[in-house]
């Protein structure tokens, strides 16, 4: 049976097993064992697979390559790439900015500070990553949409299905709401992931708005379902506050999530600039299932 070392580590709670391409041979079938290893009964458990992956031209320093524990493929992580840099820092092979390429854009990870924590003995740091541009899908003042098609009974307000739909490099449709719960983030969220309006899916976010400068997210994650915090979802929840008015631009907006708390600033520059910690939680070896098969 083959043997796998692997790296545990979380971004606020959004947790993803990683493999270290400079030291590991990489898995060939990444989609299955993805499915396998993130399995919380019956594997290591997470959100997803990560692959650390050596850049093939000196335009990044590593390159990044994500499955969702459904074994989708996906294209973009905030919290993940915050964790690809801490991994990168802690072994010595860059400063503290890290070029990461992922499938749908380049982000640079900047660490905000870093150390081992010795209460716990954990390595863990802070790390800024720039997120680009978010990219809106309606082009109107607020780019507000009402969708259509979605039957819950328990639900009557409909006023609560109007949303703003971008891409962080990868798919978000966020709505504001007065209060999060179960039935719209987790019942209410599995349906508008597939929903027809969306053709590869999309991420869903459920913001509640405190003040300017401060918001409550709950995330449901494109093939993963509902997580302790998502980067992106982050980004595009702040982006579409502060479209709409509700928020402030050029400043930190926190976004309290149930796994911790990130910070998020779209700057005048036009960029999303996401705040928040790394932090290794454990490292093993995996011998699952005998099927799976590595790269020479």
């Amino acid at each position: 049976m083959n043997e796998l070392p692997f790296i545990k580590m979380h971004g606020a709670g959004n947790d993803y097993v990683f493999i270290d391409g400079f030291e590991t041979r990489l898995p060939d079938n990444p989609s299955e064992l993805s499915v396998a290893i993130s399995h919380r009964g019956f594997g290591v458990g997470s959100d997803g697979l990560v692959l650390l992956i050596p850049p093939t031209d000196d335009s990044s320093d590593v390159e990044m390559r994500m499955w969702n524990a459904d074994g989708s493929e996906g294209s973009m992580c905030g919290n993940a790439a915050r964790c690809v840099a801490l991994w990168m820092n802690v072994n010595r092979r860059l400063g503290d900015t890290c070029r990461v390429r992922t499938v749908s854009r380049m982000v640079n990870v900047t660490a905000v500070d870093s150390g081992r924590d010795r209460l716990r003995d954990r390595l863990h740091g802070r790390f800024r990553v720039d997120h680009g541009s978010p990219r809106f899908d309606v082009d109107c003042d607020e780019r507000t949409e009402l969708l259509a098609d979605v039957c819950v009974p328990e639900l009557s307000q409909l006023d609560q299905l109007k949303f703003v739909a971008l891409s962080m490099g990868n798919p978000h449709a966020v709505f504001v709401v007065d209060q999060l719960t179960d039935l719209l983030v987790r019942q209410v969220g599995a349906i508008v992931e597939r929903h027809v309006r969306f053709k590869d899916g999309t991420n869903v976010e459920w913001v509640r708005v405190l003040s300017r400068r401060e918001i409550e997210l709950r995330v449901w994650e494109r093939g993963s379902g509902e997580t302790l915090a998502c980067g992106s979802g982050a980004c595009a929840a702040v982006a579409a506050c502060v479209l709409q008015g509700r928020c402030d631009r050029n400043v930190d907006i926190l976004v309290d999530m149930p796994g911790g708390q990130l910070s998020v600033c779209w700057a005048d520059s036009g960029e999303l600039l996401l705040t928040g910690p790394a932090e290794v939680s454990f490292q093993g070896v995996w011998r699952g299932r005998a099927s799976v098969s590595l790269k020479m």
